[in-house]
């Protein structure tokens, strides 16, 4: 009875808490020298309105064919906080630690994280995101990402399809130094569709238009292995097993070029939340 007071009182006092192991298997084809790799992470998210922290710790291997290269491994801490103004307004800033090691050389990287969102609940929402990626120990090159985007919400829940959510967002991202990719300047954009039905939300994701050291995923997923993607498509499905728990599943490929040939990855990925 005390444990169920409680909640009801944080809830009253606008705190909320959500937790999310994930899992993906990475697998590469054509000429790729990587073999396949494998993420492991833990997601979480803390509400006291009107401030919101989000937390992401992940780790990540990749092995390559025939030993060609020592295995790639990545440890990353994502930490960004939210402020909501009013009903209308919310601001973000944040950072994404890097630390990468290969044989014996190891680097530390870092990504600055600022957003801006005007939003109507549940009707539309315009905003724009910046990154400023640090890579002095892997080059001492340094990249700025400028992301606006917008997003619409339509449909009726309760009709046979359900509701949907609509954005495009557009990245541009600019390499100050030459040598590092083959151009300095990047265009690419990220269309997602999501339908919410019952304990059903389907989301599918397609990003096109050339792109390499991308900050995606609102700053929680950054390309750093330098190659340079040309497209990507991705379905997930998400099933909420009660108020409190959900489990999701996906699946994203991507072609890329890593300075021999085309390139193709696939990242199956499995994730439980549950809420406090």
């Amino acid at each position: 009875m005390k444990k169920i007071m409680s909640i009801a009182l944080l809830s009253a006092l606008g705190f909320a808490a959500n937790i999310m192991p994930y899992g993906a298997y990475m697998d590469y084809s054509s000429s790729a020298n990587k073999d396949k790799g494998y993420i492991a992470g833990v997601y979480g998210s803390f509400t006291t309105l009107p401030f919101k922290a989000e937390i992401d710790a992940e780790h990540t291997k990749i092995k390559y064919k025939n030993n060609t290269n020592d295995d790639w491994k990545q440890n990353d801490l994502t930490i960004i906080g939210h402020y909501y103004q009013g009903y209308n307004l919310a601001y973000k800033a944040g950072i994404h630690n890097i630390w990468v090691k290969q044989g014996s050389k190891s680097d530390y990287d870092k990504v600055f994280i600022l957003g801006a969102l005007y939003y109507k609940y549940l009707k539309y929402n315009v905003g724009i995101d910046a990154y400023y990626s640090d890579y002095e120990d892997n080059g001492g090159f340094k990249v700025i990402q400028i992301s606006p985007k917008i997003g619409v919400n339509f449909g009726n829940y309760h009709s046979k399809t359900g509701s949907f959510y609509g954005e495009l967002k557009y990245n541009h991202i600019h390499i100050n130094k030459d040598g590092i990719t083959p151009k300095n300047n990047y265009s690419n954009v990220d269309i997602k569709l999501q339908n919410f039905k019952g304990p059903w939300t389907t989301t599918i994701n397609v990003s096109f238009g050339k792109s390499a050291y991308k900050v995606a995923n609102d700053g929680f997923v950054v390309y750093t292995t330098g190659d340079e993607y040309k497209y990507s498509a991705g379905l997930s499905v998400n099933y909420a097993l009660s108020k409190k728990d959900s489990i999701k599943a996906g699946f994203t490929r991507s072609k890329y070029n890593n300075t021999i040939d085309d390139c193709y990855s696939n990242i199956y990925i499995l994730s439980y939340s549950r809420a406090f």
